[in-house]
Parts: structure tokens; C-alpha cells; sequence
């Protein structure tokens, strides 16, 4: 018996997700969130019947209590606000009327009760709960009860329990997370007390385009935490425990709400659907309508039910002394002010500038101080937000501190700065016919396996030698970068970047992904530019092949990064790096192999114009002792030299008097000399033997 009860169970949490995808209108995820989660702890769910009837029972008897003279409960509540600088970071004024909103709906203070339909006008509850926002946090500092994280997480995972990180103790506070989306929903979700979820998630969360009245809602929709509080407080949909409104009729276990099939819009006048002559209370707050006005009185019972029992604490929140630990009735106002840096990178180039942005909470700043490490030069040292110049290769780390009279907090971003000069301005070719990795290009394995990018003799496009992944090697989800040196397509405008390929899929079902990605901040952020299907990738070149690929001659396919469209936008950018992504398949691991070859960088104007041979030369190359670069035409010109991390070195100004120059203080190594001409930049290597 017990067995078909878990069985019947699920079938129920299947339904509820095919009637979430299906549902036009999705302003609250409890139950999809609900069966998420017993869809990955199966073990729990005995635990949740069991718990789910317990509860069922003792709500049911409250019900027929008398209700009319209940104490005003009040709860603590604290809102985190998670963000990236976007308008998901909602102002204090969006909370407050969202309180407001809390406040008025569950003590029955809206006027728009007087529009609730003659059925139900003399069963409109005054549940008595009255909501604050806490002034002291769990180690009793002062706070205003609205905290600020920037944290890249405001694109919220339902399936990822680890984001709940920043959770107060549940039996102390309300705790409401703020979002920009929640994937797969629409609105916000909250579990029933009772569910066998991790107490960091006994939280409700919300989009922030459905909190208070005012900001980023635009004044709709303003009642979905209202909703969302009920289920806290154990209240189910009116039409029971589905996400579907408009289904089946169904019963939420509280004894005045109609059996409903719940609604999405508000056909007051025309609401006996399930029970012929029984008009259905459309305007409940539980259901889905868009005209919510009231809570009946037997929900208010079974609510107050739920804060007086043991179940997940909820007894301990209106308790004197939680209300004293919390600050509701030991108010603090010698609040310190709360601040957090980000910048929209952490990595750029050696002489570039960002904006780093401070974000505070808690209490209003009278004054900020910045400070930066190795050499870095800010814009402003006492501004909320700065812009910061890293002149040296390396990390830079920024410090903020926000005061007021009360204290003082600080926080702290650390920026890397990477020197990479484009090291060939005019051409390039790359056939990876080197004993070791080309200087400049990068190799980056995120993988246990033993799988690499590699040079390799046993194929080419040209030449002897290719680089390649052994994916035949690779387990599951494993990922390779192959990152190229930088290119100046600014100061050679009709510049090409070509590159040749060849792969094979092991299996017509093996789904790898390759990318083409780009970046000009020297790797601190990627652009994905090309990224085929993997049956239109394969199929030029490999195809579907079970056995290890070895490609022959007719097998190399030809791509041109700079035509596809995604690459606009780096066409006026100095210094562009590209980097080969490839990651295997996350279920089929050990596929077939990837090969890359004969990388082409060619800008034809710059080159046929000023740097042929005749123009340019540096002799003996390689050399043991002394160079000499050359200069032949009437053209004045910079020489510099940089080593491979991009720091200068040499630095010379040539004119008529003066057309080459002798280099004789470098060490054994590989260095590049860059000479600029008319604005234009030219790179050739030079070794040091």
C-alpha cells in the first residue's frame, strides 16, 4: 500500500511539471519547485507523506476553532538582493513598499476588499500577522534588513541547492531572496513547512519584477508575495497541490474555500464550475487570478496553525525573544554601512581602463576611500565608483571603504592586468612545426584525463605537424582551450584570420561542443563566435567514423573567423586574442579527435605597402652576441622590443640622421621588436641564442 502511495505521488509531481511547461501564466513555482527536489532525494519522499498528513491533520482541527480574536503575530523578515549591477539591484523604496504591501494584505487594511463579490464579503480574514524588517542580524550587529550581494547567481537555479548560501536561520528570520530570473519559472516559489528541503532553503524567492509597487514592477502584479507568504504559512493552491489552475477541481483542505479548478483571470460572476450553485472564490489570494483581494478565515486558521507548531520552527519567529534577538523590539539605528566591489571584468590589458563599481547596503555612506596596489591609477580616490588604469603586468588590488559616523566597512577586488601586444600586425602563419608549443599560445586542460591539446606528426594541412585532442582519451564534460597570441585588426583594416580543421564524431549520438571564442581584454572575458552543430562541424570533414580518426589530405576543412557575424564587433579592436574551445561529450565520453592547422592571420594593405624585406631588416636573426635592425626608407619610425610577457624593453626613435639601430643588452630568449610607421604597427620576432 505504502508503495502505491509513492507511486500515485510522483505520477502527480509528473502532471504538475507537464502543466507548468503548458501553463500561459506562471507567477508561482512551489509545486515544479517541490518535485524538482523529490525528483533528486526520491528517499525523502516517505519522510514528506508522512510529515504532509501530520500536518494535514492538525490544521484541519484548528480550522473549526474560534478564530475572530487572535494577538497580532509579528514576523522578522530580511530581504537578500542578488545582482550584478543590474536593475535586478531594486532600491530600499521597492522593499519598503513591498513591507507595506505584506502589512496591509494580512492585517486586511485594503480598501479593495469592498469590490470582494456578495458570496464572500462576510469571509474576509484579518490573519494578524504584521511583517518587519529585522534591524539586528545573526551576530547581533545592526542592519537594516535589506543586503546586498552581487553575486552572478541572481539568474537562479531552482535544481542547485548550494545557492542558497546566504540564508539567516529560518526559525529567526523570513528570509527572501531577490533575483532577476528564476530559470524555468516565472514569478517565485516557496516550499510548504514540511517539505524535506535543507532548512538554507526554507526561503521564498522572488523575481524582482514582482516585488512592491513601485520600480521595476511597474505597479502590476504586486501580490505574488503575498501568495508566496501563504505557502510559507502552509496554505496550498485553493485548487490543491498543482501548479495548474483551470485543470481539474481540486481542494486545498481548508473547509470554506470552494472546490475550484482555480483561475488565471477574473470571471467573478461566472465562478461555479466544479459544484453546480457553489460559487468559487476567485479573488483568493491563493489563486491565480489577477484580481487577489482576501484570505478566507479558514486559511487564516490554518496559517496561525502552522506558526504555532514545532514545524520547521516557525513558533520561535513571533516569540519575545526572537523579536528582541532580531531588533523588532530592540531597534538599533547606529547602523555601519555594508559595501561590495565589481568590475565587469577582472582581467584586462596593461594600459587599459575599467570602471569598478561599489554597491552598499544596510546604511547610507557619508564618505568613500579607494586605494589600488602595483602602480595603478584611479580616476577618483573618494567617489562611489571609480575608473581604474593598470599600467603594470599583474594583479592590482582595489580596496573601498564606505564610512558614516557610526563605522566604516571595506571591501576588497583584485583586477589582473595582462601584457600582450599583438604580435603580428600585418601576417602571420602558424603550422605548429616547432619541438614545443608556439611562443604566445596558451594551453589550458580543465580535465583529469589524460587528454591535451598536443602537437602531433601523424596528420597536417600543411607541413608535418598539427595540434590535436586525444578525445578518444577525454572523460565526460572534459575541456581544452587552445588560445592563439594577439592581432591588431584596428591598424590593418580587410584583416582575415583562417584556420583549418578536422574532426570526427565517435557516434552519430556523441554530442561534443566546439567554439570559436574572442576576447579583447587579453582574456579577462570571451565572445563565442562560431559554434556549429557538431553533425555540421563533422560532416565536411570526418563525418560519423567508430574507429581512432586520422584524417588524410581531402579531410581538412577551411573556416574564415572574421566573416562570421559575431566578429563585428573585434574588426576595430587592436588587440584581439582567439581561443579554440572543444569540451566532450557531458554522458558519451571518450569520442573521436579534433585536429587544428595552418592558423592564417593576413592584413594585405598594411603588408604590401611599408613591411617587405627591403624596408625592414634585422640581422644576424637568431644571433649569439649584437643585433642590428635596419630601417631603409625616409620615413621617421619608433623601434621597440618587448619580451613574451609583453614588457618593453628597448625603446628608440630613428630619423635620417639615424637608420639602425644595435641591440647588444638582451638576454638568451625570443623577443619581438615592433616598429611603427605613419601610425601603423609592423612585428617581427627575433631570437637571442
Amino acid at each position: 500500500m505504502k508503495t502505491k502511495t509513492i507511486i500515485h505521488l510522483m505520477a502527480i509531481f509528473c502532471l504538475i511539471h507537464l502543466s507548468f511547461v503548458i501553463k500561459a501564466q506562471g507567477l508561482c513555482g512551489q509545486t515544479i519547485a517541490r518535485e524538482k527536489y523529490l525528483k533528486q532525494h526520491p528517499e525523502l519522499v516517505n519522510n514528506f507523506i508522512n510529515q504532509n498528513k501530520e500536518e494535514l491533520s492538525q490544521n484541519k482541527l484548528n480550522i473549526s476553532q474560534n478564530v475572530s480574536a487572535v494577538p497580532l503575530y509579528t514576523i522578522p523578515v530580511v530581504f537578500h538582493i542578488l545582482h550584478v549591477g543590474g536593475i535586478e539591484n531594486i532600491s530600499d523604496a521597492q522593499i519598503l513598499s513591498q513591507m507595506a504591501i505584506l502589512n496591509r494584505d494580512y492585517q486586511k487594511q485594503n480598501a479593495d476588499t469592498i469590490s470582494v463579490v456578495p458570496g464572500f464579503t462576510n469571509n474576509i480574514a484579518n490573519v494578524g500577522v504584521a511583517f518587519k524588517l529585522a534591524t539586528k542580524d545573526p551576530n547581533g550587529n545592526c542592519t537594516n534588513g535589506i543586503i546586498r550581494h552581487y553575486d552572478v547567481n541572481t539568474n537562479w537555479d531552482s535544481d542547485n541547492f548550494s545557492l542558497f548560501a546566504y540564508t539567516w536561520p529560518r526559525d529567526r528570520y523570513l528570509n527572501i531572496y531577490i533575483v532577476k530570473k528564476i530559470i524555468g519559472m516565472d514569478g517565485a516559489y516557496a516550499f510548504l513547512p514540511g517539505d524535506p528541503i535543507p532548512p538554507s532553503a526554507d526561503v521564498i524567492v522572488c523575481m524582482h519584477n514582482y516585488v512592491g509597487n513601485v520600480g521595476t514592477t511597474g505597479g502590476v502584479d504586486y501580490r505574488v508575495l503575498t501568495h508566496e507568504v501563504g505557502h510559507f504559512f502552509s496554505l496550498e493552491h485553493v485548487w490543491g497541490v498543482t501548479n495548474s489552475p483551470g485543470v481539474a477541481c481540486g481542494d486545498d483542505n481548508v473547509s470554506d474555500t470552494p472546490i475550484t479548478k482555480g483561475f488565471t483571470s477574473c470571471a467573478i460572476n461566472n465562478a461555479a464550475v466544479c459544484t453546480p450553485n457553489v460559487q468559487e472564490n476567485v479573488q483568493n489570494y491563493m489563486d491565480y487570478a489577477p484580481c487577489k483581494l482576501m484570505f478566507t478565515n479558514g486559511q487564516k486558521a490554518k496559517m496561525l496553525s502552522c506558526l504555532t507548531s514545532t514545524i520547521n520552527n516557525r513558533q520561535n519567529l513571533y516569540s519575545a525573544s526572537n523579536l528582541a534577538f532580531t531588533g523588532v523590539t530592540t531597534t538599533t539605528t547606529n547602523c555601519i554601512p555594508l559595501v561590495e566591489t565589481s568590475a565587469a571584468s577582472k582581467t584586462i590589458c596593461v594600459g587599459k581602463s575599467i570602471v569598478v563599481n561599489s554597491y552598499t547596503s544596510n546604511a547610507n555612506p557619508t564618505s568613500y576611500q579607494w586605494s589600488a596596489t602595483n602602480g595603478a591609477l584611479l580616476s577618483s580616490s573618494t567617489a562611489a565608483n571609480t575608473t581604474v588604469t593598470l599600467i603594470n603586468p599583474g594583479p592590482a588590488t582595489l580596496v573601498c571603504t564606505a564610512s558614516n559616523t557610526n563605522g566604516s566597512n571595506a571591501s576588497t577586488i583584485v583586477v589582473n592586468a595582462n601584457a600582450s601586444i599583438p604580435l603580428s600586425l600585418n601576417t602571420y602563419t602558424e603550422s605548429f612545426e616547432q619541438t614545443s608549443i608556439p611562443a604566445n599560445w596558451q594551453i589550458q586542460n580543465i580535465t583529469p584525463s589524460s587528454a591535451q591539446w598536443a602537437l602531433t606528426n601523424i596528420s597536417a594541412s600543411h607541413g608535418n605537424q598539427s595540434m590535436v585532442v586525444n578525445a578518444e582519451d577525454a572523460t565526460t564534460s572534459s575541456l581544452f582551450f587552445l588560445e592563439t597570441p594577439s592581432y591588431d585588426f584596428l591598424n590593418s583594416p580587410g584583416a582575415t584570420f583562417t584556420f583549418k580543421y578536422a574532426y570526427a564524431r565517435k557516434t552519430a549520438t556523441h554530442k561534443d561542443i566546439f567554439k570559436v571564442q574572442a576576447s579583447k581584454d587579453c582574456g579577462g572575458s570571451w565572445t563565442d563566435i562560431y559554434v556549429p552543430t557538431m553533425s555540421s562541424f563533422a560532416a565536411p570533414s570526418g563525418g560519423v567514423y567508430s574507429n581512432l580518426f586520422i584524417p588524410n589530405s581531402s579531410q581538412w576543412v577551411m573556416y574564415d573567423v572574421t566573416q562570421h557575424p559575431n566578429f563585428l564587433n573585434f574588426l576595430s579592436e587592436g588587440n584581439v586574442k582567439i581561443r579554440f574551445y572543444f569540451k566532450e561529450d557531458s554522458v558519451n565520453a571518450y569520442g573521436n579527435r579534433l585536429y587544428i592547422d595552418e592558423i592564417n592571420y593576413n592584413s594585405t594593405v598594411g603588408l604590401n605597402k611599408y613591411s617587405n624585406v627591403s624596408e625592414i631588416k634585422i640581422y644576424p636573426n637568431p644571433a649569439v652576441n649584437n643585433f642590428t635592425i635596419e630601417l631603409n626608407n625616409n620615413f621617421s619610425k619608433t623601434i621597440e622590443v618587448f619580451d613574451l610577457t609583453g614588457r618593453l624593453l628597448i625603446s628608440e626613435r630613428t630619423d635620417e640622421a639615424k637608420k639602425q639601430v644595435e641591440i647588444n643588452v638582451l638576454d638568451k630568449g625570443i623577443y619581438y621588436v615592433r616598429t611603427t610607421c605613419e601610425g601603423k604597427n609592423y612585428i617581427s620576432k627575433l631570437i637571442k641564442e
